[in-house]
């Protein structure tokens, strides 16, 4: 989320991540263009961060992300259903541009379902 100031340029970008391992969440801000005061304590970040840059890098990575973790449910639902159809693993191997072995191994564990 970008935060600007009253000319509308922006001033600090925070953003929340799942830390490593799944243990909790980092908050970051970035792009601080001058020092933050948070309840009259000064905080000072390091690395310093990025003041002549917005935030388009960071919102085209996560739609990126976003966009590739909705392509591969598509892909493991087309899968799912090819199974169920009766298609064998030659067939969606060929699909993909993959032996049926190679498919097999990636989305075997994709139950087939039988009418």
């Amino acid at each position: 989320m970008d935060f600007e100031d009253g000319e509308g340029k922006t001033v600090l970008t925070v953003y929340v991540q799942r830390g490593p391992e799944e243990e909790g969440y980092v908050l970051h801000i970035d792009h601080l263009a001058a020092p933050l005061r948070v309840d009259g304590t000064l905080l000072r970040l390091s690395p310093a961060p990025h003041t002549d840059r917005d935030a388009l890098d960071f919102r085209r990575i996560t739609a990126a992300r976003t966009a590739a973790a909705k392509a591969e449910a598509e892909l493991e639902a087309a899968v799912t259903a090819a199974r169920a159809n009766g298609d064998s693993w030659e067939v969606i191997g060929a699909a993909l541009g993959t032996s049926a072995r190679t498919a097999q191994e990636r989305f075997g564990h994709t139950p087939r379902r039988f009418r």
